[in-house]
């Protein structure tokens, strides 16, 4: 029996190398100080976003962990609304959202969560990354425990700073005014309770707003296809919680990826939100790094985010 299931797994690993599926488990035997990725998604998003990051770190002898948040990818709560088609636009305009009362608090619990199953996996140094909305959770969870934490890496991301919640950078002038986010809001988010966008819309307009806003550099059919794998629903009263910063969390490694073509999380926001960080932690200043693509550069760059990913890790 042994020697027929030996000879299965053979026969299984030889034909997905054939068909060019099969990628060996990541290992922490390589040189790069046995460090793993813990891969925050952000609004609407899932660990799917992440799928074709992933292999290129993995392929480099990093391991990752791609999260769910709640109400996010299998977590997903939709709205009833949401289901039905054609869309009653004034019922989804106006259904409470399952993560209205959902705080930071359990978005930061799960980032805990993976950081610990990294390190029971043998994992030494544990860098969160975390995009756009995930920025905020990866904050609040290395503040609250940056010892489980080597350091943070912020790809076109909110985060609060001592004595300012992350929402305070969505009032800048400039973001107000340049983002492009606005017209795919289809629901106020004080009536809803959170960040409500319609990805299945067939409304031609309102789809081209979106790509425009997230995804200029995407190709169209890929983006198309995430569209369909996104929620609905994405949380806001994260935006408003302060964050309490642990004693250990200055020196931990930071690094803002900026998203030079954002038409989201505007150019300006960003360099705010790194002056902020700089201000609060001047002994271990954060790196502010350009990457020519737009919101969306899991989709549109990810060899290139991959790098910058593994050359935040050393030093």
């Amino acid at each position: 029996m042994k020697r027929r299931t030996t000879l299965k797994l053979g026969l299984a690993a030889a034909a997905g190398t054939a068909a060019g599926t099969f990628t060996a488990a990541p290992s922490f035997a390589g040189s790069h100080g046995k460090t793993a990725f813990v891969l925050a998604h952000g609004s609407w998003h899932g660990a799917w976003c992440w799928g074709l990051v992933e292999p290129r770190l993995n392929l480099a002898g990093f391991a990752s962990i791609a999260i769910d948040f709640p109400g996010h990818g299998l977590n997903a709560v939709t709205p009833k609304s949401f289901r039905a088609r054609p869309l009653d636009a004034e019922a989804f305009a106006t259904e409470p959202s399952a993560l209205a009362g959902i705080g930071v608090g359990q978005f930061a619990d799960t980032v805990i969560a993976a950081a610990d199953r990294a390190r029971a996996m043998g994992a030494e140094r544990v860098f969160a990354v975390g995009h756009s909305m995930g920025g905020v959770p990866i904050t609040f969870a290395a503040a609250r425990a940056p010892e489980k934490f080597t350091g943070l890496i912020y790809l076109a991301a909110l985060a609060p700073a001592p004595g300012k919640p992350a929402g305070a950078y969505l009032g800048l002038e400039a973001q107000q005014k340049e983002s492009k986010l606005g017209p795919i809001v289809a629901a106020d988010p004080a009536v809803v309770g959170a960040l409500r966008i319609d990805p299945r819309t067939e409304d031609e307009a309102i789809q081209a707003a979106g790509k425009e806003a997230l995804a200029a550099d995407v190709d169209d059919e890929l983006w198309s296809t995430a569209m369909h794998l996104f929620t609905p629903d994405a949380p806001v009263s994260m935006y408003g919680e302060m964050a309490e910063f642990a004693p250990g969390y200055e020196g931990l490694k930071r690094t803002f990826i900026r998203c030079s073509q954002d038409r989201t999380l505007v150019n300006s926001t960003c360099d705010a939100i790194v002056a902020d960080m700089n201000a609060a932690w001047p002994a271990s200043p954060t790196p502010l790094i350009d990457l020519e693509a737009s919101h969306e550069a899991m989709f549109s760059k990810p060899e290139a985010l991959a790098e910058l990913l593994i050359a935040a890790t050393e030093g």
